[in-house]
């Protein structure tokens, strides 16, 4: 698949394709953009690439440098994300080493997920920072001689999480890269980052996926009929992630949640509403609450095309419903 396993992204994929036909590559990156838009997927097929024994500006993926990255086991790549600090950890250890038996199980489970899906997002439990620890064990690794040909890239997911001494830690690495080595920091926003990071990398922005991209992802990668793969994208938010999630979401049930909590808003007694954000606040996680709010902005365009006599987008099979309520409000 090579390039192609990034969804969309034209211009992200030319601009990387063309610095490796120039081979004029940075030591370090920043992918920005929101959840789901492909940035872990786009530094992964970048990384293999790099490694590619075909040494062309995609990947053949067919010699063992390109198998060992389709389970992500190619000893020139390593994922760096957020551990739970393990029981009696101290500096020096291995991010790993003190983590329980369970703990390393689901950090094993993650990565086979990982492996299998690159947009899928992984989530550790008790993990909210990366650690000092495995910044030091990338330091390590990084300042050793690679025992095999090729590059060795480090990936940072969601490198806002990178606790202030692991932040310094990093900028220590970007001030001192060595010539086998790459280093790529995915976020949300570069924002989020020390500008003093931000300006030793070069800066990659992903942008929210088209629909069409989304829902042609959905066919040829999950099987999705088209009519459901149509709607499942409009409601994603330009996120395949969010899309790939609500496929095992009853989209009916959530919608009917959404309109419920815009009726309590603009109809009924603050209490109740008071009384539906405390129920949200326990029964939802932060993820289903944004899709509960993507699905809340997509009624409402819809009810705002149909106050102007247009089609509806997403939410056909409830036309009655968003016409009554175009029509009281």
């Amino acid at each position: 698949m090579s390039w192609n396993s990034v969804i969309g992204q034209r211009r992200v994929k030319d601009l990387l394709v063309s610095t490796l036909t120039a081979n004029r590559l940075a030591h370090a990156y920043v992918f920005s953009g929101p959840e789901g838009t492909g940035k872990d997927a786009a530094a992964i097929e970048l990384a293999k690439t790099l490694n590619c024994q075909a040494k062309g500006t995609e990947a053949c993926d067919r010699c063992p440098s390109c198998l060992k990255f389709a389970s992500l086991q190619h000893p020139n790549l390593h994922l760096i994300f957020a551990l739970p600090v393990g029981k009696g950890e101290k500096v020096g250890d291995g991010p790993m080493a003190k983590l329980a038996e369970e703990e390393a199980a689901a950090v094993l489970e993650q990565l086979s997920l990982k492996a299998a899906d690159p947009y899928h997002v992984i989530s550790v439990p008790r993990a909210s920072t990366i650690k000092i620890n495995s910044i030091r064990e990338l330091r390590k690794e990084s300042s050793l001689a690679s025992f095999m040909e090729g590059k060795r890239v480090f990936l940072i997911i969601d490198a806002e999480n990178l606790n202030d001494e692991a932040s310094n830690a990093i900028l220590k690495t970007l001030e001192e890269p060595h010539e086998d080595t790459m280093l790529i920091l995915t976020v949300p926003s570069s924002d989020l980052l020390l500008p003093t990071i931000l300006s030793r990398c070069q800066h990659v922005r992903f942008a929210p996926l088209e629909e069409k991209e989304i829902a042609q992802a959905l066919q040829e990668r999950k099987g999705i009929p088209a009519a459901q793969a149509g709607v499942v994208a409009q409601l994603a938010g330009g996120s395949n992630s969010r899309a790939v999630r609500s496929l095992d979401t009853d989209l009916a049930a959530r919608r009917a949640e959404a309109v419920e909590y815009l009726r309590c808003a603009l109809f009924r007694a603050k209490t109740d509403l008071f009384a539906w954000n405390d129920r949200a606040a326990v029964d939802y996680t932060k993820e289903e609450l944004d899709e509960l709010l993507v699905i809340l902005q997509s009624w409402l365009r819809d009810s705002l095309l149909l106050r102007e006599g247009e089609q509806l987008v997403a939410h056909h099979d409830d036309a009655e419903a968003v016409a009554k309520f175009s029509a009281a409000y």
